[in-house]
């Protein structure tokens, strides 16, 4: 059907690969063969049984840095987030279905790179018109104000040239809700002829219910340059993907590129604290990410009241005094964390009742943790995972309680760059926090996008020893001031 779909619209198919039946070759395989072959414009993929996500990423970057656009409908069994993630990082368009695949994948095959990102609407119905505008403004697209139409017979060419000729604008779209003749006739004969005389990509929405028109049959489908659609959605999508596309490729620089041969000194630091099979104490999952670069609250283990008291002196009062053991959790719910002791005799003390709880509890400790005091931040949380297809995952979200009554995370499959970082933190819906929402300074984003380039660079390094490694909270502080880890939890595969 697809297919029938595609020669129905005038489109060539060049290749048709069907998988699942093969041993040697799969999607990955395809994928970065046609974009390496001058005579396809784009590939449209059905992604079923992904085996290997980290062959399909490399050949979506081939791809990629070929400015070949894929566009892909994965099978409802493959859907997961991870997944989603992984396809959106490099620039692989998602389809929702079939037909989306089609018209998407169409548009990008015969569109040319846009000369501006503003879209024009312009037709002979006004509802049309603006049903069509409210749905740009609703994707997100930069609308060309005002949307026209409908302009008297004798002017459709006028003001279609002059719409084409405005350098703000990138894409026409043309809605045709129903034909009539003759004024839409000769509207699609002026589409047809500027189209052939632009770059500007022209799209038209052919209503009809018939689509039997000879407008639409010979003079639309017979075009190479205009793109044709039967719904408003369709085309807006569509048109959307066409910009994220070449917004993509103008800007991607390979992660795998730029990814290290070699295991760092950070690595022979870091495996020196790992376990097999084993959960480390908070405190050596700190110097995990210290040996990473991550900064972490000044802090001491000690293991006498003595001990801490001159500990607290050394990290600066106020401290946070933690009782620490490798498989101790819900330590607040126990007493065994408190907060803001502000002098000698609160410590002293502090480390007794620390001790006593644990005693009572039955836990035995490794020591008790005096660490400085960071205040007045946002609170975030960074992840490390394990996928069974892609292997090491990054993912960043909102800290503490909140993520259980509102998940708000991001997810990236590593390698990636500076970039993808940002883009990570765009994607969280509660963004604004770092921003200064509610009269609060400005977070200091630059050193939290910092912080995940380290925490994917650990993950690269040893995401194969590494069950899970857990940063909440990562105190995000005002602008200039960094980032602070002030929790961190790491299990050994």
């Amino acid at each position: 059907r697809p297919l029938l779909a595609l020669q129905d619209l005038g489109i060539r198919v060049s290749h048709w690969a069907p998988t699942g039946a093969e041993w040697d070759l799969d999607t990955a395989d395809l994928i970065a063969y046609f974009a390496g072959r001058a005579d396809v414009g784009a590939v449209a993929a059905h992604l079923d049984r992904v085996g290997d996500g980290r062959r399909l990423l490399l050949a979506a970057d081939h791809a990629a840095r070929h400015r070949v656009p894929v566009v892909a409908l994965p099978a409802p069994a493959e859907e997961d987030p991870v997944l989603d993630a992984a396809l959106r990082q490099f620039g692989v368009i998602r389809a929702q279905d079939p037909d989306e695949l089609r018209d998407t994948a169409a548009l990008l095959a015969r569109a040319r790179p846009p000369r501006a990102e503003g879209v024009a609407v312009y037709g002979t119905s006004p509802d049309a018109v603006a049903r069509v505008a409210g749905l740009v403004e609703a994707a997100g697209l930069s609308p060309h104000r005002p949307a026209r139409g409908p302009e008297t017979a004798g002017a459709d060419r006028e003001a279609v040239a002059a719409l084409l000729a405005d350098p703000s604008v990138g894409v026409l779209i043309c809605p045709v809700p129903a034909p009539v003749p003759p004024r839409t006739d000769r509207l699609v004969e002026d589409l047809i002829e500027a189209a052939e005389a632009t770059d500007t990509l022209v799209c038209v929405v052919w209503g009809s219910p018939l689509g039997t028109e000879e407008a639409y049959r010979t003079g639309l489908l017979g075009s190479r340059r205009v793109a044709t659609f039967r719904t408003y959605g369709a085309c807006v999508r569509a048109v959307r993907a066409h910009l994220d596309h070449h917004r993509f490729t103008a800007n991607h620089r390979s992660p795998f590129e730029g990814a290290a041969r070699v295991p760092s000194p950070s690595a022979g630091k870091a495996r020196a604290l790992l376990h097999p099979g084993r959960r480390l104490s908070e405190h050596a999952a700190k110097q995990l990410l210290r040996a990473y670069g991550i900064r972490v609250p000044r802090e001491h283990l000690v293991t006498s009241a003595a001990a801490a008291v001159r500990a607290a002196g050394l990290a600066g009062y106020p401290v946070v005094m933690k009782a620490s053991a490798p498989e101790l959790t819900h330590r607040t719910e126990l007493g065994l964390v408190q907060i803001g002791l502000t002098s000698a005799s609160q410590v002293r003390d502090g480390y007794r009742t620390l001790t006593d709880i644990a005693r009572y509890e039955g836990i035995e400790l490794d020591g008790v943790l005096i660490c400085q005091m960071v205040e007045y931040g946002v609170d975030l949380a960074v992840r490390v995972g394990h996928d069974p297809r892609f292997g090491p995952t990054v993912t960043v979200g909102l800290g503490g309680a909140l993520p259980e009554a509102l998940p708000d995370t991001a997810t990236r499959v590593p390698p990636f760059g500076e970039d993808q970082a940002r883009a990570m933190l765009r994607e969280l819906r509660g963004h604004a926090l770092l921003d200064g929402a509610r009269a609060a300074p400005p977070s200091d984003v630059d050193a939290l996008v910092e912080v995940l380039l380290r925490v994917q660079h650990l993950a690269l390094e040893l995401g194969d020893e590494l069950a899970e490694l857990s940063i909440d909270p990562l105190v995000v502080l005002g602008r200039g001031q960094g980032a602070v880890a002030l929790d961190s939890l790491a299990v050994c595969r």
